[in-house]
């Protein structure tokens, strides 16, 4: 299970760890662990001082990612996903992997000197990833282009019997401070997800596309013109699989439960995608 705090409290945030997620979950990027402000810092952007890939031992489930103000740390993840956290792309973004690019994990650790954490703290996400696609740019010999092609999407739309969305009450909290001293108090725009759940305080559609586009693996494009901020419970199994051992065998697909649960329907649709192409990349040299 996943949970992501407000957007207030994540410049605080330190450290997400996934433990055991399943191969079909959409693993974090950089804009879930750091929602920090868009505007960059001046300057030229730092350089990593030391880097680190080790492979992964593949006895070891555990994956996590993991930020700290002069590092990052990124365990157990293929190239594929370490793509996925330094574009900001779903994994159906992106084209041209193949073999080990998909399947062999590493382990990858990347730090800044003394002298420029100062500079590191002031970066802005944008920035940060940056900085993450030159690594493996150098580590993985990576090459790429981007590309925006026609594909299948999904338009989330209200059904005919009326949106089921709840309007919430949650509050903003008056300043950083008064958030992470009471946490349980201030819940507007906190996100718990996991297998076969979704649950939101606080949010906009937008939140929940981001969700939806993970689980039925297509771009989804919110066209509910829906403005609030919202109270969302979702239950539902993938599309592609049956009820796991001991859950309902009436849980209902992703798409039944958005129609039946929020009084949205996800349409199937076709339009422009932005995409990255692969067209090269190595096995890193291990350290």
């Amino acid at each position: 299970m996943t949970t992501r705090p407000p957007a207030r409290l994540a410049a605080t945030l330190i450290a997400l760890a996934l433990i055991s997620v399943p191969l079909h979950a959409q693993l974090p990027t950089m804009s879930d662990v750091d929602r920090r402000t868009r505007v960059p810092a001046s300057g030229p952007l730092p350089e990593w001082d030391v880097v680190v890939v080790k492979p992964h031992p593949p006895e070891d489930a555990t994956m996590s990612w993991q930020m700290t103000d002069d590092s990052v740390r990124l365990l157990n993840l293929t190239l594929d996903q370490l793509i996925c956290s330094a574009w900001d792309l779903k994994s159906y973004q992106i084209s041209g992997l193949n073999g080990w690019m998909k399947s062999t994990a590493f382990d990858l650790t990347a730090k800044v000197s003394s002298d420029d954490v100062a500079a590191y703290k002031k970066l802005n996400v944008e920035q940060r990833r940056l900085m993450l696609q030159k690594l493996l740019a150098q580590r993985f010999q990576l090459k790429t282009h981007t590309e925006t092609r026609t594909l299948p999407i999904y338009n989330l739309v209200v059904d005919k019997s009326g949106s089921k969305l709840k309007t919430t009450t949650a509050i903003d909290a008056p300043s950083e401070e008064e958030a992470e001293a009471n946490p349980d108090k201030y819940k507007k725009g906190f996100v718990t997800m996991g297998p076969g759940m979704y649950e939101a305080v606080g949010v906009g559609v937008l939140s929940l596309t981001s969700e939806l586009a993970d689980v039925v693996s297509k771009p989804v494009h919110d066209a509910t013109r829906l403005t609030g901020a919202y109270d969302i419970t979702l239950r539902f199994r993938r599309e592609d699989t049956a009820p796991d051992n001991g859950e309902n065998p009436d849980t209902p697909s992703i798409f039944s439960a958005v129609q039946e649960q929020l009084g949205l329907k996800l349409v199937a649709d076709k339009g422009p995608v932005e995409t990255l192409v692969v067209d090269a990349a190595q096995k890193p040299e291990v350290d």
